[in-house]
């Protein structure tokens, strides 16, 4: 919400156009009237901090959602590298120690056979009596020993392969653990925010509740008015045609238009209803366009544009709270959910309030 005031504060100093003053109530209206529309203005506010806050526990409950399942993809990852390591380090074992084994082996036969001991097997062979038998034995010593030597050479191999693919499984180990500890400390980090999101909503509860009184109040004062401020609000406006405009922009134009005489309620975005940021949201949300839910974000969006280039589709933000928003029908008309007891309904852009920002979205 702050960061939104604040963005929205930069927005309005750097491209709020000029405009009249808030315009004057009509010399007919009650004083009843003008509190009426007070009381509404003052409660549409409230609507919008409403859902602002709403929205921001969505958003912030996502962004724990989307961090948890990282985090539990990342020590997955790591487990899994964890075990590929260990199964890595017990193959290069085996194969270091068959290779030690294979090399002992050879080492001793060829001791014992230049010393002439006589054991059995293979050490009687290099105990010959005579030249032949010698030859004989020397030529079986020099294959055996080339025989043990290849096993030696592929028992080394194997065990330096294993070792490298150890080495391999340990560098993405510590990948995994880095990335887990990552994605742990964006879980974290996703957890303050729901809750401050969780503070927020409980606030959002208590504006609720300003907000439920604040609607009976509009409503007493409503039920207050007189006939002929009751017939004024429940004016549509005058009747306009729905420009020739293509694009989104005529799209959410001719939409909006349609909803003419449709009543005002908080937090309505249609299709029987609406509130004033609702009515612009569905409108452009049929034209294809997505725009955000509130007052305070749809100020922020497209391009700020001018007052005397404003044209149709464009968004005409009123008030410096921003708790009001119309859509353009031409240069001059708007279409816009007024408030409680008033329809949606077409009025003059400099007459419905002060002008905060004009942006420009879709096309």
């Amino acid at each position: 919400m702050e960061l939104i005031a604040v963005a929205l504060a930069v927005a309005l100093l750097t491209a709020a156009p000029t405009s009249p003053a808030d315009p004057e109530p009509p010399a007919s209206q009650s004083a009843e009237a003008a509190r009426y529309q007070e009381l509404s203005r003052r409660t549409a506010r409230t609507n919008e901090d409403v859902l602002t806050t709403a929205q921001d526990l969505v958003d912030k409950r996502a962004a724990l959602d989307e961090a948890t399942a990282a985090a539990g993809r990342s020590r997955r990852v790591a487990d899994d590298a964890l075990a590929a390591e260990t199964l890595a380090s017990a193959a290069a074992d085996r194969a270091r120690t068959t290779a030690d084994g294979l090399r002992d082996e050879v080492d001793h036969i060829v001791e014992i056979s230049f010393k002439g001991l006589r054991l059995n097997g293979l050490a009687a062979i290099f105990s010959a009596d005579s030249p032949e038998e010698f030859l004989d034995a020397a030529m079986i010593m020099d294959f055996y020993a080339e025989q043990q030597g290849g096993l030696v050479d592929a028992a080394a191999t194997a065990a330096d392969t294993a070792l490298g693919a150890r080495q391999v499984a340990v560098d993405a180990r510590t990948t995994a653990e880095a990335g887990s500890l990552k994605a742990d400390g964006d879980r974290d980090a996703a957890r303050r925010l729901t809750d401050d999101a969780a503070a927020a909503a409980d606030l959002a509860e208590r504006r609720k509740s300003d907000l439920d009184r604040e609607i009976d109040e509009v409503r007493v004062s409503l039920d207050r008015l007189a006939a002929a401020d009751r017939t004024r609000l429940a004016s549509t406006g005058p009747a306009v045609a729905a420009p020739p405009v293509g694009g989104s922009a005529g799209d959410a134009v001719r939409f909006a238009l349609a909803q003419v005489g449709k009543p005002y309620v908080w937090g309505a975005v249609g299709p029987d209803s609406f509130d004033c940021s609702g009515l612009v949201m569905t409108a452009f949300a049929r034209a294809g366009v997505s725009i955000p839910r509130t007052t305070y974000a749809q100020a922020l969006v497209g391009t700020p544009v001018p007052r005397d280039q404003v044209r149709a589709g464009d968004l005409v933000l009123y008030y410096d709270e921003v708790s009001h928003v119309a859509m353009a029908i031409d240069g001059a008309m708007a279409v816009h959910a007024s408030t409680a007891g008033e329809p949606v309904k077409v009025g003059a852009i400099d007459g419905i309030g002060p002008i905060a920002t004009i942006r420009r979205v879709g096309g």
